[in-house]
């Protein structure tokens, strides 16, 4: 079945989910791993500052781990499933820790290493070992979708009353959101998602909450005047388009109008025509300047990089625009950790992509409604790869949700192989037993 086709969907009211499989000890991991993405992406301490001081992140994070280990230490089971996205996730954080003797300041390495980078890969890892079953994955799809309405929804109602920084919203009070860049970047991710959870839902009632989440979702990136949004949003809508056909393009369509729509946003258009101009924008011409220093840096420094998370500073000890960070992914790695590090990072995308396009695959051709969920996924991949060229966001949660959600489908996408070859079996034995009766 081809890239466009529209399988058959099963669909099952989100409140009649039935709730994950195993016991208390079993369920709890996901719990604990949903509760602290809503905390991540919703952020309800900037709001009621009494919940601050309660780390409820934190807290959340450390339940889903001790939890996960705890169930299956009883089962006597790994602690982790095995797949090469996983081997190499270590091994980048391997080589970020390698980097740490030779790098611009140690203790900044450190932590880098143990703070953020470090929180991303056990997020990376809960998700992969946590959502085994299609409830669960389905479950997190929503939580997502459903929590960007709020920062959407906030920088939307920021450029509304004109409560600006400049020309442009400030953004939101989240860790993922916390500048409009990210927002925008937080919002394309889900964005993807979401059309795809649109697609594979037919009931009236939740494509109108996620046609209302798409909506808000493109209007928050627009206002956040993100090129490097706009970029990933356009990706979105292009492999969109180019992969659905008339059955089921009635999302995508409002996507493209509300795109057409919202590109009349006051000064807008002047934004985007500013993209790579470095005489108009003082911004571009930094970062251009930025990643030409970052070169010599790679060059320079080809096999450990400069230290994990120490590009900046090593930008300022070599004349670069002072307190700039590189606003490339893929060379804030080669910078940071080194070029086997960057082919690394490149090979463990490129797992993430053909795992989801595998079990894409797998349910298409067994009709199964996951294909859509997939399908979103893989698309908010191939977005953020591209979007990368332009984010410094090397090590957040972004990327590790992303490639996380992408093992989890993959385990999901070899339980529908399994079933299905074991239905074939069960099948060819029946005939073989009719057979053998006919023939006594």
């Amino acid at each position: 079945m081809g890239l466009g086709t529209a399988p058959a969907v099963r669909d099952t009211p989100l409140w009649a989910m039935p709730a994950p499989t195993g016991g208390p000890a079993a369920r709890l991991p996901f719990y604990a791993l949903m509760f602290f993405t809503f905390i991540v992406l919703v952020a309800p301490q900037g709001v009621l500052p009494a919940l601050a001081p309660l780390h409820l992140a934190l807290v959340a994070a450390t339940v889903a781990a001790a939890t996960h280990v705890a169930d299956r230490l009883r089962q006597a089971s790994p602690l982790t499933v095995s797949e090469p996205e996983i081997r190499l996730a270590l091994l980048l954080f391997g080589l970020g820790t390698l980097s740490v003797p030779t790098s611009y300041w140690i203790e900044g390495s450190v932590q880098t290493l143990l703070g953020l980078f470090g929180k991303s890969l056990i997020v990376f890892l809960l998700l992969a070992n946590i959502l085994v079953t299609a409830e669960r994955l389905r479950g997190m799809l929503w939580l997502l979708t459903l929590g960007s309405m709020i920062p959407a929804a906030a920088v939307v109602k920021d450029y509304l009353s004109g409560d600006l920084v400049g020309a442009r919203v400030q953004g939101y009070l989240s860790a993922l959101t916390s500048n409009p860049n990210d927002v925008a970047l937080t919002l394309n991710i889900v964005i993807a998602l979401a059309v795809g959870l649109a697609l594979a839902s037919r009931r009236r009632g939740h494509r109108v909450a996620l046609a209302t989440a798409i909506a808000l979702g493109v209007a928050g990136v627009v206002v956040t005047f993100s090129r490097a949004g706009f970029i990933f949003l356009t990706t979105t809508l292009l492999l969109y388009l180019g992969r659905l056909k008339k059955g089921r393009s009635g999302i995508v369509l409002l996507l493209l109008l509300l795109l057409v729509l919202t590109l009349n946003v006051d000064g807008f258009i002047a934004r985007l025509g500013t993209i790579g101009d470095v005489q108009t924008d003082g911004s571009a011409r930094e970062r251009w300047e930025t990643m030409g220093k970052a070169f010599y840096l790679m060059a320079t420094h080809p096999l450990t990089g400069v230290g994990v998370g120490q590009s900046i500073i090593a930008l300022n000890d070599i004349g670069g625009v002072r307190w700039r960070h590189i606003h490339n992914v893929y060379l804030e790695i080669a910078v940071d950790l080194g070029i086997p590090a960057l082919l690394v990072y490149l090979l463990l995308l490129y797992r993430a992509l053909r795992s989801v396009a595998e079990a894409r695959r797998a349910w298409s051709a067994h009709d199964v409604d996951l294909y859509y969920l997939a399908q979103g996924l893989e698309i908010s991949l191939i977005g953020f790869a591209v979007a990368a060229m332009f984010y410094p966001v090397a090590y957040h949660f972004f990327f590790y949700y992303l490639v996380g959600l992408a093992v989890a489908v993959k385990g999901l996408g070899r339980q529908e192989i399994l079933a299905h070859a074991g239905h074939q079996r069960a099948a060819v034995d029946g005939r073989a037993a009719v057979g053998d009766r006919g023939h006594r």
